[in-house]
């Protein structure tokens, strides 16, 4: 079963400018609708936000020295090419940042509830395709990545289990309904930002069922270059002996692999079932 897929290595110029892109709209998340709201941070972010808040110790300077060990354990699951997008990110981030600082005096918004939701949201794509782009932010972006990597954790699980206990430790300093207000934000950041670093990567299962496999299977093979595999199979009130058709296709080729079937075989039965990862046999793997 083999089937070319595109990959962002193929084109640097797109890779770079998602990456840009990404960085941008974490910057208008933030600077723009989260930071008016005095939500708190999560992360490293957030870390730093109480430690200067109890000891008044520079943020930026525990910034940089927590993610010196944080960059030095990823060297063994990240290659060099990984670790310098993730530590020039670091450096645009922080630019970025800088530009925006001003950004909520145009953006007003007196509602707490719609700054969580827009904000989380923008930061969430943002981050996503900044994964997507096969670089990070550095901080709790790389501890995820390694994560997934190490033991198959989903980022999102990671980013809601630390950032969880990050805001609440922050909780004590800021109040309860604060933390309420940012625990949501971080909820629709992790999820969208996993929705936006698999984006365009979806793929499904299909299984088939037909009288003229044969010539369904050739079909699929020829007309849209998927592999294709017989799986043995008997019914269970009827005992009959059949073959059914087994393959993965993208997401967006749906619509045509039916097409393309029910011209065949109207009465064909086909099941499609959503595929979280797919390794080997010519697929490209994800990234994260």
């Amino acid at each position: 079963m083999t089937k070319k897929t595109f990959s962002l290595d193929d084109n640097l110029l797109l890779q770079y400018l998602i990456m840009l892109v990404g960085i941008l709209l974490c910057a208008v998340g933030i600077n723009g609708f989260l930071t008016p709201a005095n939500l708190l941070s999560g992360g490293l972010a957030g870390i730093c936000v109480i430690l200067n808040s109890l000891f008044g110790i520079n943020q930026g300077i525990v910034s940089f020295l927590m993610n010196i060990p944080i960059f030095i354990l990823s060297k063994k699951y990240f290659d060099k090419k990984f670790l310098i997008l993730s530590f020039v990110n670091m450096i645009l981030f922080s630019i970025a940042l800088g530009l925006t600082q001003d950004l909520y005096k145009y953006i007003v918004i007196n509602d707490t509830m719609l700054q969580c939701i827009y904000g989380g949201l923008l930061n969430g794509v943002g981050m996503g395709l900044i994964f997507k782009a096969k670089a990070s932010a550095g901080g709790l972006d790389i501890i995820a990545a390694v994560f997934k990597v190490k033991y198959d954790v989903p980022m999102k699980n990671t980013f809601l289990i630390v950032n969880f206990f990050v805001v609440c430790a922050g909780g004590f300093l800021f109040g309860p309904k604060l933390v309420m207000y940012t625990l949501i934000s971080m909820y629709i950041t992790s999820i969208t930002m996993e929705m936006a670093k698999d984006s365009f990567n979806k793929q499904k299962s299909i299984l088939l069922i037909s009288e003229r496999n044969e010539e369904i299977a050739q079909a699929i093979m020829s007309q849209m270059k998927s592999g294709v595999t017989f799986l043995e199979a008997e019914g269970a009130y009827t005992h009959n002996k059949k073959k059914l058709i087994y393959c993965i296709v993208s997401s967006n080729e749906i619509s045509t692999f039916k097409d393309l079937v029910y011209k065949i075989d109207i009465d064909a039965f086909i099941s499609i079932n959503n595929v979280e990862e797919v390794k080997g046999a010519g697929f490209k793997e994800k990234f994260l």
